[in-house]
This record gives C-alpha cells, structure tokens and sequence, in this order.
C-alpha cells in the first residue's frame, strides 16, 4: 500500500513538472479586487463592441469597472481623469479624445498607470509597463487596402482611386491612409488620388462628401475608406444612383457586422478585421499586469519594449466573410 502511495505521490510530481504546476500565461489572470475606470472618447460601432468586450472581460476576471463617454469633448475627459484620480482607482483604461493630450492626461492621472486604446499616442509619450497602447497597428490595414487595390489592377497602368478618412485627430486616421498611399505608390502604377476628405468615421457624412464628389464628374476606380460606416456611407450613393459596385470596388476597415453583411451580399469589396473583442480583453490584462506593478511582457502580442500590446488585422473578402459574422 505504502509503496502504490509512494508510485502515485511521485506520477503526481512528475505531471506537475511537465505541465509547468499551473496554467498558460493568460488563463490565471486575477483581477479580483482592481477598480478600474474606463473612459472612451465617442462611442461608434467599433468602439462599442471593444468597451462591452472590455467590461465583460473584466467582471469575468473580477475586477470593478466604471466607463465613462466623454462625447468627443476633450474638456469632459480631462474631468473624467481627474475623478479616477480623486476617487483612487487602480488603472485608466483611455480611448483619448486628442493624442496630443497624452502627457496632459498621464499628468492629471497622479501616478495611475494607463491603458490607452484605440487611438494611439506618440510613442514618447508612452512609458513602459506604465502608460502603455493596446490596438492593432493601423499600418497593417492601409497596407491591406493596397493590396486589394493592386491585386485587382493588374490590367491598369493608371489608378484613380478616392480616400474618405476618420477623425482628424485619430492616430488610426493618419496610419490607415498614408500606409494605403505608400504602398500604392510603390508599386509601377500611377496612383491618382482624386478625391480626399474627413468624413469622422462616420456613415451619413460619407455619404454627403461622396455626393459632392460625384459632382465633379471625376473617373474613380476604387473608394477607399478608414472603417466600414463610411463604405455603408459609399454604397448608400450607389444605390441612390444605380452604381454598380463592381465597377468601382468599396473597400472598409472594421468587419463590423453591417460590414460583413455588405462583403456578403457583394455590395462591399474588401473590409480589413479589427478584433474588437480580443482587444477589450487585452485591454483588461494589460490592466490588471498595471494594476499589480507588474508587467506586460507575458501577455500576447506585447512588444520588446512593453510600451504596446498589438492584435492582428484579418483580411476579409467574400471568400472568407463567413468566418467573422
């Protein structure tokens, strides 16, 4: 008897030191015990989804979580920041109005470390294990736009092709186009762009900017759009006006459900995946690590310098749309 405790006391050991004695790096986050207040600079479809993921992720892993829209009014979130601050919470979690109020906002935040998310700030103003970014690198999606572009260009030795941008102050905004145009002008094509406005991310001033634009009477080959509301925005003309989408593809950024619905029903080209939810839940664990004085380093994504934590982008086409509704 004695001898079979012994055999199974020793199979035990052995299995504990196989398996590490514990689980893999995320799966035992604690948060039990960490307030955490989340403030979003306006809330949109994207937004949304990340900041319900967020909350979910954070009473799933015990965590107290207020979260606050500023509206887009960078006087509201400078407030909001001062309350977490009176009030003693643990981590900020920041979607920020201005990037360029970073430092202003890291200041306000009286040594509470900050999650920033969404729109990122320069990297100076980023510290490690301490003001960090959890996104998607912005670059991937321009550059994903491009590709599609180009793919179906071959037959083209000239491209006529529309821009509508997000926010003007959104750091997504600036990455998502310049990478679009660099990697076009690249290329051994003529890239025209004949057509270039902020419509702020947002679907009815999309489709305003695209009516002005049809005016001009200017040849277009393809409608490239920072996020999907504004492609919605696009193809709401085309309808208007009996445009054929195939004649001049409309390309988006989300994969939000209204804009898998229109990959799928052949109205939308292309759109580019941003994992809102496992955003969100990075959001959370970057959290918690900061909450704790420790590090980011062990959770998925982190970079060298643990200053980011990055989610990959995902091509989505018809080919593959059923996969992200």
């Amino acid at each position: 008897m004695r001898k079979n405790l012994s055999l199974l006391l020793v199979c035990v050991l052995c299995f504990n030191t196989i398996t590490g004695c514990g689980k893999n790096k995320n799966s035992d986050v604690d948060g039990s015990g960490i307030k955490m207040y989340l403030t979003v600079s306006k809330s949109d479809t994207f937004k949304t989804s990340l900041v319900n993921a967020a909350r979910a992720e954070a009473e799933k892993l015990g965590s107290q979580i207020v979260t606050e829209d500023a509206g887009g009014v960078l006087e509201t979130q400078v407030s909001q920041i001062k309350t977490a601050a009176k009030e003693g919470y643990d981590v900020i979690l920041c979607n920020p109005v201005d990037t360029d109020t970073a430092l202003e906002l890291e200041a306000l935040a009286d040594g509470i470390p900050i999650v920033f998310y969404n729109s990122c700030p320069d990297d100076n103003r980023l510290k490690a294990d301490k003001y960090i970014y959890v996104g998607s690198n912005e670059g991937d999606a321009g550059q994903y736009q491009a590709e599609y572009i180009l793919d179906n260009s071959q037959d083209k030795n000239e491209i006529n092709i529309v821009v509508l941008q997000g926010e003007k102050e959104h750091s997504a905004t600036e990455e998502r186009t310049s990478s679009l145009l660099e990697t076009l002008n690249k290329s051994d094509k003529t890239v025209n762009v004949v057509f270039k406005d902020i419509a702020d991310w947002d679907q009815e001033k999309a489709k305003n900017l695209f009516k002005v634009f049809l005016t001009t009477g200017q040849p277009y080959d393809f409608v490239a759009n920072n996020n999907d509301s504004m492609a919605l925005g696009v193809l709401d003309v085309y309808a208007e006006n009996n445009i054929n989408p195939s004649d001049a593809p409309v390309l988006g950024v989300d994969a939000t459900v209204d804009g898998c619905a229109a990959v799928k029903d052949g109205r939308m080209a292309f759109t580019v995946y941003q994992p809102a939810k496992e955003q969100g839940e990075s959001v959370i664990k970057a959290a918690i690590a900061l909450a704790r004085g420790e590090s980011i380093n062990n959770i998925e994504g982190a970079t060298e310098d643990n200053k980011y934590i990055y989610v990959p982008f995902e091509k989505v086409t018809a080919d593959n749309v059923n996969n992200y509704q």
